[in-house]
């Protein structure tokens, strides 16, 4: 198991300007290939990423046989992909990060990468997070066939034309406001949106995460959660639900975990509430730079206060370069790898 010598772990000589805070990706971040290069090329990233793989057991051999392949057996949107290898990757980055001395001052993560981010914190181990993850895997991959789309609109325009079995899903800028639903209402309602001169575009997704349609898998998944152990967070999160900081009561309440599935993902204003307390430079601790794209339209970005880092770079860039990447975004916050 992974166990870094903390005495010859690289440490910054200073602490990072402006105050760091790690961005956990979910779904929808995904893509081909993502961390291999990682993998790869940075023992210490393989290490803890492998630390995930055995929590999951064969599970997590399947996986990462599949993730490594050229011709991979199941499509890289398909909920038992997407999902594990997200919180894997977001943990193992986030995991190496703070080894390096990185010390974040909060955490946000969007969907799967707020299980990511409470592993980090400590509210849950890292087995216990495993446990989570997977059982929720194993239960969405039997929902209902939809997905989820992003309408250039806000959640007060789109409501109009929401149709039975289709909800808002994801509040990911002022005007950029994700719908899931099962298939076949969510076709009507994109069609609605269109005939109203709404645009919109595919989100990645073979599953309506995040919508009413999941309430009977997530209700299954309460008697293991209700016997997981849960501790406050040692690192401030701000959550992805309730758009303020997580409190110490909700990180060990079981309900506010076992809703994850169904509630939406108010990103945004929770991206605003951590901003509020001051200049951050807002890391993208995942896969790609989705979230530090919808970082840039904030105002504090716009005007210099708070500054963005990814540290895979963009997913067209390819996993060959990864490694070089993240050395470059380990030597900005003041990190040197071993």
């Amino acid at each position: 198991m992974y166990r870094p010598d903390m005495s010859t772990a690289a440490r910054p000589d200073r602490p990072c300007e402006p105050p760091p805070a790690l961005l956990m990706p979910g779904q929808g971040a995904q893509y081909p290939g993502m961390g291999t290069g990682l993998y790869r090329d940075l023992p210490a990233f393989a290490a803890a990423i492998d630390d995930v793989f055995r929590f999951m057991g064969a599970a997590g051999d399947e996986l990462r046989s599949e993730w490594l392949a050229p011709r991979p057996r199941l499509p890289i949107d398909h909920v038992r992909r997407s999902q594990p290898l997200l919180f894997a990757i977001d943990y193992a980055l986030g995991r190496l990060l703070t080894d390096l001395g990185l010390r974040p001052v909060a955490l946000l993560g969007h969907s799967i990468g707020e299980m990511a981010a409470a592993t980090l914190s400590g509210i849950f181990d890292l087995e216990s997070a495993v446990r989570i993850v997977h059982d929720r895997i194993g239960r969405l991959a039997g929902a209902p066939a939809g997905g989820m789309a992003a309408v250039a609109a806000s959640r007060t325009e789109i409501a109009p034309y929401l149709r039975p079995g289709v909800d808002v899903g994801a509040v990911n800028a002022p005007r950029q406001t994700v719908i899931a639903g099962a298939a076949e209402p969510l076709r009507t309602t994109l069609d609605a949106l269109r005939e109203g001169g709404f645009t919109w575009a595919p989100v990645q997704s073979l599953t309506p995460f995040h919508s009413a349609v999941l309430q009977p898998l997530v209700d299954a998944s309460r008697p293991l959660l209700d016997g997981m152990p849960a501790r406050a967070p040692k690192i401030a999160m701000v959550s992805g639900y309730t758009a303020g900081r997580l409190t110490d009561a909700e990180a060990v309440d079981p309900e506010y975990w076992a809703r994850h599935p169904v509630a939406p993902v108010l990103f945004w204003p929770a991206l605003q509430a951590l901003v509020a307390d001051g200049p951050r430079l807002l890391i993208e601790c995942g896969p790609g730079q989705g979230l530090t794209t919808l970082a840039r339209r904030l105002p504090e970005v716009r005007s210099g206060r708070c500054e963005v880092l990814s540290l895979t770079g963009p997913p067209a860039a390819g996993p060959d370069g990864e490694a070089e990447r993240f050395a470059a975004a380990a030597a900005r916050l003041g990190l040197a790898l071993p």
